[in-house]
Parts: structure tokens; C-alpha cells; sequence
């Protein structure tokens, strides 16, 4: 009869006895004992086990009477009894855990009462951290309130009388977010006076990255969208959201530790939206709603560092006339010394981008400083078959020297037109933020609410008074209120 010895910390295990039939074939002479019997036999061990196993020990003696030669031969015998038994542990382990309840799992139920409910949003940026161009990626540390009105909640005067794990709650999630760094919620129980209906406002304050396809056709002259997306996991028939019109939506430019970089609007545009149907899975839409802020990029670094040294590379070119025609060894060297000095800028361009597949206004630039690069070495490898090198050299650098002058001067014009849209655009967007915080004030400086946009009725009197204003501005003028309109 064999003796095989296994380890301490499986002896206690139920799932060896359990499993023993199963490791070892019938009829065999292989036998199990713990390893403190032979490996530890100075210390009487008898009454040490684990109970209902003492008639392991009674096997002691007889095993300790085996050579150290006998148990030498068996070590790969006993090593490899112990990886199965190991192994058949960990299996039986990962099966408890797999049929063990997970803790975080959650249960939602839709309303008893069925109806719609209007979720009203607002946002305020408190910081906005580093904008990643190769990842397309930003951060930024974010108070967002929901406000929305509870029938359920009838009666109820303070927050501490609601239990909030067991309410409804609109569910929102943030859509685009890579990764949360900080999230504390709070809920707070507001009361109106002439409405028995509590609204429920839920404060979130959110530290968190998210991604940002980011356009960059015209870097370094480009401008970027960063928008946060709030998404409700209940579909549009249940819930919808919209802006609080009592209240302005605020960014802080102050906070912004990417101003190195970016240039960073002081106005927040918050506009809701539904998913389409290639963003759901089912057949039913969701409720969005964008928070963006808008960046434009700083572009001295790129035009001073990569622009500029480019240009000054490419007229270096031209300094290889000043080597003879009949020399096209000297020539070509001074050329293609620059074409790779070019290309080792193009690395450095490459690196400042994401893997896009198109090219930027600054790779055009490049690529078309280096096409100039190899055209010259063209002219210096023909020019010494020429038989009047010297009229074919003068011809070449007017030639040239025209093709440099215009090209710049269309980047000129793009640059200019680049940024002049850009410009347009933002203002626009900085004037329709102006202009709807106006009417915010007016609204609140008459009524003194800070909770409006539950009804469309509620909407059109705070944004409607923009045409108002715009008439009362005009009467002021002496215009006609008809042309006007």
C-alpha cells in the first residue's frame, strides 16, 4: 500500500473527502495522509486534525517507518496528486461563487401611477481639466440637479421622512463617461406654495473623464465641442428632460488647467435629445441631454515649433544652387539632408494627433513642404545632364520660388477664412447663451423662481421674451414694429 503525503491547508478541506473517490481509481494502493505525519514526526500530532479523521493517524507509525530513499522515488507521484487536488478546490470554489447572489445587483420598477414625468436639468462645470487630443478624451468636475415632481411624495415635508433607495428615480447615467472618479449624490424634498405635489431634486457632484470625437480638419485651427451626455435608462414614453428655465447653466474658466493649450467660452449650452436607433439595442428611444462647452486651440505652439521650422527648412533648399551644376553628388546631398531632416518633423506632427485617417491642415502643409524637397532634388539631378546648366538652374528657382510664394499665400487665405468661420460660429453661440441668461433674470427678478420648465407653458413665457425685448429695443429706436417682425 502506497502512502502520499499532500498539504496542510487541504486536510481541513471538505471537498478533498468529497472528492477522493473521484482523484484516485478504484482498486488502486494509493493512499492519502497529511504531510505533518512524515514531515513534522517529532511532534505527536494525534488529536490535532480535523475531526472525524483520527484514523489517519494510526497509519503514523508504519509510514514513518519508510526510508528517506523510498520517499524520495515517490516525489513526482505525490507533486502531482497535490496540483489535482488543487485544482479541484479551485473549481469547487469558483462554482460557490458563481451561484453565489451578487450584492450590487438592482432591481428597478416602473411608476404605479404610469404617467410621464418631465426631468428638469441643470449643470454647472466646476472645472475642466486636461483635453487629451490623442485620446480624444477630457475631464472635468461637474454639479449636475434633476428636479421633477412627485405625486407619490404626498404629504411628505422633509427629505429624512423618505426612504430613497425604495423611490422612483429617473435613472440618469452619464452616456459618454470613460471612468467616474467621484460621485456624491444627494436628494432634498422641495415644497411650492399652492402645490400639494413635492418636487424632488437630486444633486449629483461628479468628477469624471469622458470621450470626445474630436474634428480636427483644420489643426491647429480648430475649435472642439465638449459635451457631457446625460442618458435616462427608462425610454422616452416614461421619461423626458429639459431645461430648467429658473436657473442660468454655469462653466468657470477660472478652474481651466488646460488655458497652456486651449482657450476655454464662458457660455454652456444645454439642449435635450433622443437616441437614435442605431444607439439602442431595442426598439425604443431614450432621453438625452448635452451639456457642451466649447475650446478653441491655441495655435502658436504648432505654427512657431513645426510650421515655422518646416518653412525654414524648405528655404534652406534653395541653398543648393550655390553648389556647381557639374557637382550632383554635393548637391543632392545638401537636398535629401533636409527631405530627411523634414521627415523626422512628420514623426513629431504624428504624435501630437490621433490614428486618423485623413489629413489635418498641418499635414497638408508638411507633406507639401516635403513634395517641394523632392522636386528640387529633381532639378539638382537633371541640371547636371543639362547643357546650359546655368539658364536651367535660373529658371528653376523662378519657377520654385513662385510655387513657395503662392502656396503660402493660400495657406494664408485658409488660415484666415479658418479662422474667421471659427470665430462666427462661437459668437454666435456666446450670443444665444447672452441672451437666454437675460431672460432668466428678467423671469426671476419678476417671479423670484428658481424651478420653471415643467409645462411648455412655462417655456414659451421665459423664451418668448425674447422677441418682446427685441420689439420694446426697436420702439425705442423709432424702427416699425412690421419691418421688424
Amino acid at each position: 500500500m502506497k502512502w502520499v503525503p499532500i498539504p496542510k491547508h487541504l486536510v481541513a478541506s471538505p471537498s478533498l473527502w468529497l472528492l477522493g473517490p473521484f482523484l484516485f481509481r478504484r482498486g488502486s494502493n494509493t493512499r492519502i495522509i497529511p504531510d505533518f505525519v512524515w514531515f513534522d514526526g517529532q511532534n505527536d500530532p494525534r488529536g490535532q486534525g480535523p475531526p472525524g479523521f483520527s484514523h489517519f493517524f494510526s497509519c503514523r507509525a508504519p509510514f514513518c517507518s519508510q526510508t528517506k530513499e523510498n520517499i524520495s522515488g515517490r516525489e513526482m507521484e505525490t507533486q502531482l496528486v497535490v496540483d489535482r487536488l488543487t485544482e479541484a478546490v479551485e473549481v469547487l470554489r469558483q462554482v460557490e461563487t458563481n451561484l453565489r447572489t451578487s450584492s450590487d445587483e438592482v432591481w428597478h420598477t416602473r411608476r404605479p401611477d404610469g404617467r410621464k414625468v418631465r426631468v428638469l436639468i441643470r449643470a454647472s462645470i466646476i472645472s475642466l481639466g486636461e483635453i487629451d487630443t490623442v485620446k480624444q478624451e477630457f475631464s472635468a468636475d461637474v454639479w449636475l440637479a434633476a428636479w421633477y415632481k412627485e405625486p407619490l411624495l404626498k404629504g411628505k415635508k422633509h427629505r429624512e421622512e423618505v426612504d430613497w433607495d425604495d423611490q422612483w428615480h429617473p435613472r440618469i447615467v452619464l452616456f459618454n463617461a470613460v471612468s467616474v472618479d467621484k460621485h456624491e449624490k444627494k436628494h432634498h424634498l422641495i415644497l411650492e406654495e399652492g402645490d400639494d405635489v413635492p418636487i424632488v431634486q437630486q444633486s449629483n457632484r461628479i468628477k469624471a473623464t469622458f470621450k470626445e470625437p474630436m474634428e480636427l480638419f483644420d489643426f491647429p485651427f480648430d475649435h472642439q465641442e465638449l459635451t457631457i451626455q446625460l442618458m435616462s435608462d427608462w425610454p422616452t414614453s416614461q421619461v423626458e428632460f429639459a431645461k430648467n428655465m429658473g436657473i442660468k447653466d454655469t462653466i468657470r474658466t477660472d478652474t481651466f488647467t488646460g488655458s497652456h493649450e486651449w482657450e476655454l467660452y464662458g457660455h454652456l449650452l444645454c439642449k435635450p435629445a433622443i437616441t437614435g436607433q442605431h444607439q439602442s439595442t431595442s426598439h425604443q428611444r431614450y432621453a438625452l441631454y448635452n451639456i457642451t462647452a466649447h475650446v478653441q486651440r491655441k495655435m502658436g505652439f504648432y505654427v512657431w515649433n513645426i510650421a515655422f521650422i518646416m518653412f525654414l527648412i524648405m528655404a534652406l533648399s534653395f541653398t543648393a544652387f550655390s553648389v556647381p551644376p557639374n557637382e550632383p553628388a554635393d548637391r543632392l546631398s545638401v537636398t535629401l539632408t533636409l527631405l530627411l531632416t523634414s521627415v523626422a518633423f512628420k514623426f513629431v506632427v504624428t504624435q501630437s494627433l490621433p490614428t486618423i485617417s485623413y489629413l489635418t491642415l498641418l499635414d497638408k502643409y508638411v507633406l507639401l513642404c516635403m513634395i517641394f524637397q523632392c522636386l528640387m532634388a529633381v532639378q539638382n539631378a537633371l541640371a547636371s545632364i543639362m547643357s546650359n546648366a546655368w539658364l536651367f538652374d535660373v529658371i528653376s528657382m523662378g519657377v520654385l520660388a513662385g510655387v513657395v510664394f503662392f502656396t503660402h499665400l493660400v495657406f494664408g487665405v485658409l488660415m484666415f477664412i479658418k479662422i474667421r468661420g471659427t470665430n462666427k460660429q462661437l459668437g454666435q453661440a456666446d450670443k444665444e447663451y447672452l441672451n437666454l441668461c437675460e431672460n432668466i433674470d428678467r423671469f426671476y427678478k419678476r417671479t423670484k423662481c428658481t424651478i420653471s420648465g415643467f409645462t411648455d407653458e412655462e417655456v414659451e413665457a421665459i423664451v418668448g421674451q425674447t422677441e418682446l425685448a427685441g420689439v420694446e429695443n426697436s420702439k425705442q429706436m423709432g424702427i416699425d414694429e412690421t419691418k421688424t417682425a
